[in-house]
């Protein structure tokens, strides 16, 4: 392994014998064994599977995603370099990795970070899965599942944090994109053999209960979705939707589906590329699914569990307004409120984008001082983690800092319509004269 110290094999766990002209009888190390992945072990511990092809699980497991080299492989299972090396090039048909291959494994961080199978259920897969097909994206680097989120939210930036780090390292950093906005980007590397339905342009299972139905739409809503009112055109009385875009069909497709069948009154809307927008020119199609009726609006928001907190202070305001939803809400009795809710946000947002403007600009001098080998590669690698550290401190304290003036908000929108609430009759208590 990468960095790893060479070591006698320990006390054998197995033993396969490999048949490819001459019988070897290989002693397999509990070592080696205890490095495997939950469903590589379950292979090479099968004795109903052929050796050869227990002994080629171990070797690629190990070699490619434990990162053990063939002449430390050679040491620990007592095969010469040469005979494994032909084994597994002409034999097995394992890849061997390149000395720049390798290289590049470290840069990357591929094995100096432990990572994790995953465990959770259907609906922690389709969380995961919609996350990284929404705000997010996906690739296949090498035998990795490579997924990335830039954004300048601190909450959404915690949020990947949170969902992703269960099952491997969350890197951060800071980020200025082609059009000079200043953003976080945060990245985690994850195995191809494990993960790679993250790459499917499907969802990897059906949407086909309640758990997983308010499962996504609460991470969709999060990421790329929009819980808002406002004001009917030429009219005093406000309208309510729930709203998620996406430029990927089959995303909203899948929700829009699932809706439907949960008797929401659902529409699906394009807007073709090329069309005029507050940001621009689409590039792409676009599409998006809304919510508008109110007793549908009220049920969804009743039930999802929303992180951002303007998202969800939004929805708590719509919740408190359609408390009975046949009577009309007027847009003047929820706007200052609706406002503020987004002043906080933006404030939060431009505070966001100033500290990761200074993080980038102490990231870019450390790049140049290194370019310049005004530093080592070690005093440069150390200050980049320090930099790190720094990314994840402000990331927090400026949550920390926000929680409290969202909460105090929270407590005020409270109080207002506990003070509008009508008193019912149990609520008179009779005095006596």
């Amino acid at each position: 392994m990468t960095g790893e110290r060479a070591a006698e094999p320990l006390q054998a766990g197995l033993t396969l014998t490999v048949n490819f002209g001459n019988p070897w009888k290989i002693m397999i190390p509990n070592e080696l064994l205890a490095m495997l992945s939950e469903e590589a072990k379950r292979t090479v511990m099968d004795g109903a599977v052929n050796d050869i092809q227990r002994f080629k699980v171990l070797i690629e497991e190990l070699h490619w995603h434990k990162g053990v080299s063939v002449r430390k492989l050679s040491k620990r299972l007592g095969v010469p370099f040469t005979t494994l090396w032909r084994w597994m090039r002409y034999e097995m048909n394992v890849k061997i990795r390149d000395n720049v291959t390798a290289l590049q494994l470290v840069k990357t961080g591929r094995y100096k970070y432990p990572k994790r199978d995953f465990d959770g259920n259907d609906a922690e897969r389709l969380k995961l899965w919609y996350f990284v097909h929404t705000d997010g994206s996906v690739i296949q680097n090498g035998q990795q599942v490579q997924v990335i989120l830039r954004t300048p939210d601190p909450y959404l930036a915690l949020l990947f944090k949170e969902v992703f780090g269960r099952y491997g390292h969350v890197g951060v950093g800071p980020y200025r994109d082609d059009k000079e906005n200043y953003v976080w980007m945060l990245w985690v590397l994850l195995p191809l053999k494990i993960y790679w339905w993250l790459l499917k342009r499907r969802t990897p299972t059906p949407i086909d209960n309640n758990v997983k139905l308010y499962s996504v739409l609460s991470i969709a809503i999060d990421t790329e979705g929009s819980v808002y009112t406002c004001n009917r055109k030429g009219r005093k009385t406000a309208q309510f939707a729930v709203v998620i875009y996406n430029e990927k069909v089959y995303v909203v497709e899948a929700l829009y589906e699932a809706l439907k069948r949960y008797g929401y009154r659902v529409h699906l809307y394009a807007t073709l590329k090329g069309t005029a927008t507050y940001y621009g020119h689409l590039k792409d199609n676009c599409y998006h699914i809304k919510v508008r009726a109110k007793a549908c609006v009220k049920h969804l928001l009743e039930n999802v569990k929303l992180t951002p907190p303007h998202k969800r202070l939004k929805a708590l305001l719509i919740r408190y307004a359609l408390s009975e939803p046949s009577k009309p809400v007027y847009w003047s009795s929820i706007e200052p409120m609706y406002s503020e809710i987004e002043a906080f946000h933006e404030e939060m947002l431009e505070e966001s984008r100033l500290i990761v403007k200074n993080l980038h600009e102490s990231w870019r001098a450390l790049t140049e001082k290194r370019k310049r080998k005004q530093i080592t590669r070690t005093q440069y690698e150390g200050e980049r983690e320090k930099l790190r550290a720094q990314a994840w401190k402000a990331l927090e304290t400026l949550k920390e800092r926000y929680d409290e003036r969202f909460k105090e908000l929270e407590r005020r929108f409270e109080a207002y319509f506990r003070a509008r609430k009508p008193l019912r009759p149990s609520d008179l208590v009779p005095v006596n004269i």
